[in-house]
């Protein structure tokens, strides 16, 4: 019996995706997916020691679960420390002659993920562009059974080089805004070459992604942001929360959202949903506590898999020394709070504990000096903080 879909191609290099369209869903289009899930082919599976088990789906993208998975299922795999680039969004530190992992070494660290258990890798830097092997990078992912993903800004990506990029389910570039609006987010003037770069993706038959970080800035322009991405041949928008890692720490305060606009997420993201229909739309970990102060069906939410944050549980990142951390925002050892979640404060008795997980570490720890703290910017702490 299904407990759960968790639908979508490889994750996204920084964030675990939630796909936000089966919110707005009708329940006949709900069970209609239900049964039809019962006779999808499964290219893998894992069985789940409390019983049932966790089953791999290529068409379509998806991951069906029978049971209650007890080991990661995704993982976030830095590839090189190169990129040359300002953004002052980036959560790693990354040098334009940082060094590549190499194949080999990636090859065994697959074989051990797909080990243990896990189903899809996403790659990232740096800019995963300026390592030398992506073909062999992702022909190493299909030999060890593993769907596999990558993160790029776009930046030196030409007609032959997105040709080679066919081994990968998914190819997501950054779009944090066009025009002004990406120049302020990232530093430098390279909307049009992102724009370019998912043009060419999509001419050369990849399943296009983009990736928009929201912050005050680039909310106020996140439709005109989509217009031009899904124009330019994206068919999959990835929201993602602004984090305190990396260069992004310092200006934290002055970037992040306001309450205002994370209360404004849902309504603003279900009309993009219902404005471009054939586009999926995502939100990552981090964002799900924007979404359950609104009531939302938690059911709906466990019934397609939505993970808060999952970090050091569904999710592992790994750095390019081959070290795991809990997720790509928060080094350290794996605990086994990751695990539990929060399990204090307004998120013990909360609704949505066991799918939000209590909001994002990086910001709680960031904010209060308490990976563990619930999330101090969720809607429904904040109501419930002494004014």
């Amino acid at each position: 019996m299904i407990r759960r879909i968790r639908l979508g191609h490889a994750p996204n290099c920084s964030s675990l995706g939630n796909v936000l369209n089966t919110l707005v869903w009708t329940q006949v289009a709900v069970a209609a997916l239900w049964v039809a899930a019962e006779a999808w082919p499964a290219r893998r599976r894992r069985p789940e020691p409390g019983g049932g088990e966790t089953r791999a789906v290529d068409v379509p993208p998806a991951l069906v679960l029978t049971g209650e998975p007890h080991a990661p299922i995704e993982a976030h795999v830095q590839v090189t420390k190169a990129c040359g680039l300002p953004c002052p969004s980036c959560h790693i530190e990354p040098t334009a002659d940082g060094a590549h992992v190499p194949i080999a070494a990636l090859e065994a660290r697959f074989a051990g993920l797909a080990g243990r258990g896990v189903f899809r890798v996403a790659i990232g830097g740096g800019e995963a562009l300026r390592h030398p092997d992506l073909p062999a990078i992702a022909a190493a992912a299909a030999r060890n059974g593993l769907t596999i993903g990558l993160t790029t800004s776009g930046v030196g990506l030409t007609e032959r080089r997105a040709a080679e990029l066919g081994g990968f389910s998914q190819v997501n570039v950054s779009l944090d805004g066009v025009g002004a609006t990406f120049a302020a987010a990232r530093g430098y003037d390279g909307a049009e070459g992102a724009l370019k770069a998912i043009r060419l993706l999509a001419e050369a038959g990849a399943h296009v992604g983009v990736n928009v970080v929201l912050d005050r800035e680039t909310f106020e322009h996140l439709e005109e942001t989509v217009l031009a991405a899904v124009t330019a041949g994206a068919r999959d928008i990835q929201l993602l929360r602004l984090k305190p890692a990396g260069r992004a720490t310092a200006a934290y305060l002055d970037r992040r959202l306001t309450a205002a606009q994370g209360w404004a997420l849902w309504p603003r993201a279900r009309d993009l949903v219902e404005a471009h229909p054939g586009v999926t739309f995502r939100v990552d970990c981090s964002l799900v506590p924007f979404l359950a102060a609104h009531g939302l069906d938690p059911e709906r939410m466990r019934a397609f898999a939505f993970l808060g944050c999952h970090g050091g549980d569904a999710l592992v990142s790994v750095d390019p020394a081959g070290a795991e951390h809990p997720c790509s925002f928060v080094s350290g050892a794996i605990t086994p709070q990751w695990r539990e979640g929060v399990t204090r404060g307004p998120c013990a008795g909360c609704d949505y504990r066991d799918v939000c997980r209590g909001g994002c570490h990086a910001v709680s720890a960031h904010l209060t000096g308490d990976l563990f703290a619930p999330d101090p910017e969720c809607p429904m702490v904040l109501a419930a903080s002494p004014a």
